[in-house]
C-alpha cells in the first residue's frame, strides 16, 4: 500500500523541481503556484474523497504543463513526477 508520506515526497520533490525551473525560467511561476495551490492537500490526504480530488488536480496540472515549456533540465522530470504522482494517487484507492 501506497503510504501518505510517500506520495508527499513525490509532492516535494516536484515542489523541489518547479522551484529550480522557475529560477531558470520564470515564465513557469504560473505552473509552481497552481501546484502550491494543494501543497496542503498532499500533507494530509487520508480519505478517497481526498484521494480523487488530488487525482482531478494532477490531471488538470498535466493538460496545464502543456502551455510551458519546461527546460530540458526539468522538463522530463516534471512530467515523470505528475504522471508518477497520479499513478501513486491511483493505486492509494485501489
Amino acid at each position: 500500500m501506497v503510504t501518505i508520506e510517500y506520495i508527499k515526497a513525490h509532492y516535494l520533490q516536484l515542489l523541489t523541481l518547479l522551484q529550480q525551473e522557475v529560477s531558470l525560467n520564470q515564465s513557469a511561476q504560473p505552473f509552481l503556484d497552481y501546484v502550491l495551490l494543494y501543497e496542503n492537500k498532499f500533507s494530509g490526504t487520508s480519505t478517497t474523497a481526498d484521494v480523487q480530488q488530488l487525482r482531478e488536480f494532477l490531471r488538470g496540472a498535466n493538460r496545464f504543463a502543456d502551455e510551458f515549456s519546461f527546460s530540458d533540465r526539468h522538463g522530463g522530470q516534471i512530467r515523470a513526477l505528475i504522471k508518477s504522482l497520479y499513478d501513486l494517487l491511483d493505486t492509494a484507492i485501489s
